[in-house]
């Protein structure tokens, strides 16, 4: 832009990055946005299940460990195998529904509510570890079991990703009978791969469970 000012011009130009800031933020919604809405509602969760956790007793607390690591001492008497399944079995509950919710024309409202779920649970078992153990519950949750939450997460949400495109896909050809490609094959390759994050977030809460848990607590 060009200012005229008694004979004199001035030049005025526009931040040079300014164009390319907006591409970057436009692009990164575009590809990252509904997997950031997913990790957000895990974040959601987390916060919700901190705050019904304290306001809650033990015992029904306890009542959710099928689901939800809550009763610490009884996990802590397993074996490796058995922690391992213990983690895992509610990761592939929580995979297994969302998996399925891809294949609904309204899975795109429902699969938020089941990784928010799992957000929830895991504030219940901070809630839980502080209770019993006070600031040495807090530090093992951040040690022992915030890495393995972390990567389970992350499968979570990446595998919500893949199930809101599909239900996506689902209610256009449903709903609105469009003609377009479903993509299972591609679908079904990418849940797979989820599937195995989880497995590993599960092996890595699982090690360090065991390694930390007696350190921690001397039982």
């Amino acid at each position: 832009m060009e200012v005229y000012m008694k004979g004199i011009v001035l030049k005025i130009k526009s931040p040079k990055n300014f164009h390319n800031r907006k591409n970057n933020i436009t692009y990164f919604i575009k590809r990252y946005g509904i997997f950031t809405m997913f990790l957000i509602s895990i974040l959601v969760g987390f916060i919700l299940g901190i705050y019904f956790g304290v306001n809650t007793d033990l015992e029904f607390k306890k009542s959710f460990d099928f689901l939800f690591p809550t009763d610490f001492t009884s996990r802590a008497s397993l074996d490796y195998l058995g922690v391992f399944s213990c983690n895992f079995a509610p990761i592939f509950i929580f995979f297994v529904a969302i998996f399925l919710l891809g294949f609904c024309p309204w899975g795109n409202g429902l699969t938020p509510l089941v990784t928010m779920f799992k957000g929830f649970g895991m504030g219940l078992s901070l809630t839980t570890l502080c209770s019993i153990n006070g600031l040495k519950g807090f530090g093992f949750f951040l040690l022992a079991m915030i890495p393995g939450f972390f990567v389970s997460s992350a499968s979570l949400a990446l595998q919500g990703e893949k199930t809101f495109h599909l239900s996506a896909n689902v209610f256009k050809v449903i709903i609105k009978k469009e003609n377009i490609s479903l993509e299972l094959r591609e679908f079904v390759e990418d849940s797979a791969t989820c599937l195995f994050i989880a497995m590993v977030g599960s092996v890595v809460d699982s090690v360090l469970f065991l390694l930390l848990y007696f350190h921690f607590f001397n039982i």
